[in-house]
């Protein structure tokens, strides 16, 4: 496929508003066919614009929260690098890790249940490559803001999902968990797909995931798009703000450029992380320029970052029995 049409786009669009819409439903709402519908998500999929479908979940739901850290390498070679990158990707409880150009080398996302777990994991780290690490920055995140991709169509919906608010402790079984994990890489597999796999009725799994939504532990169904693939420089701006009340003004002034697509909320260095994704240095400079000129006087500063290899996105760190 040369580029995307139209008609990919807001597919694209669709699918990012709700990752298990039937093709029939989005062929509704779009005014084509199923039967079109489905040759170009497979088409999408084969031709990695979309790298799959995943499922973004309320993660302080489950009594647990993120460490968000920063690393700046210190006379480490390929190798150590790589060695840094695979040990932390191989971590159980590591949510996302991103290689990136800027003052950091490595951000990556940690999930636990209590600030000694992430103490353990940083002491071994440290015991393996502290003499490799010339820097390191850590925050919690305080709250995340999911909004809805429209770098590509923007539509009429505009959905800003957020959570990670208070830490509570919604209580899980063994299934409840299988199916999460399952979604958690896979947001589109059917009920039935699911049934057999975990070798239970597609009813109860129908019913475990309704509880789930209806309890805000399953946030949304979205999908996780090529950005390099799309054209796409994925560029994490990082803030030190002023007055943290004005924190919900950036986040929506970013949210209407229709470039971002994650704000996260933060305790530490930074107080603000904005994703954005534009096709050229040109139109980013836009986008700042702009910025300055409304909020010169309520930031500190930013750092920015160019994230040019995604290595662990969206892994849901629970165990099953």
């Amino acid at each position: 496929m040369e580029r995307l049409d139209l008609l990919d786009k807001k597919i694209m669009y669709e699918l990012d508003l709700n990752a298990r819409a039937s093709a029939s439903q989005i062929a509704r709402k779009i005014r084509s066919s199923k039967e079109t519908i489905n040759f170009r998500i497979n088409r999408l999929i084969k031709e990695e614009y979309i790298k799959g479908f995943y499922t973004v979940f309320n993660t302080s739901k489950l009594g647990m929260y993120y460490y968000k850290t920063f690393l700046k390498f210190n006379r480490a070679t390929p190798e150590i690098e790589e060695k840094i990158i695979e040990f932390i990707k191989n971590y159980n409880r590591c949510a996302y890790l991103g290689s990136c150009e800027g003052y950091y080398n490595v951000i990556f996302l940690i999930m636990v249940e209590n600030a000694r777990q992430f103490k353990e994991f940083l002491t071994e780290f440290k015991e393996k490559f502290g003499d490799y690490i010339l820097e390191k920055e850590i925050h919690v995140v305080l709250s995340t803001h999911r909004l809805n991709q429209k770098f590509l169509y923007a539509g009429a919906t505009s959905k800003h999902y957020f959570y990670q608010d208070k830490i509570e402790a919604y209580p899980l079984d063994n299934l409840d968990i299988k199916i999460m994990k399952l979604l958690s890489t896979n947001a589109r597999m059917g009920l039935v797909k699911i049934g057999e796999e975990l070798n239970v009725d597609s009813k109860v799994v129908k019913y475990r995931m309704r509880n789930l939504e209806k309890e805000g532990v399953i946030i949304s169904y979205t999908t996780a798009p090529n950005f390099s693939k799309l054209g796409l420089e994925f560029i994490q701006l990082n803030f030190s703000v002023i007055d943290l009340k004005k924190i919900p003004s950036i986040i929506e002034f970013f949210d209407k450029t229709n470039k971002c697509l994650f704000a996260l909320e933060l305790l530490g260095k930074y107080d603000l992380t904005i994703e954005i994704h534009v096709e050229n240095d040109k139109i980013f400079r836009q986008i700042m320029e702009k910025f300055k000129e409304r909020f010169v006087n309520e930031y500190i500063s930013y750092d920015v970052f160019n994230i040019y290899k995604e290595h662990v996105v969206v892994w849901l760190p629970l165990e099953k029995d």
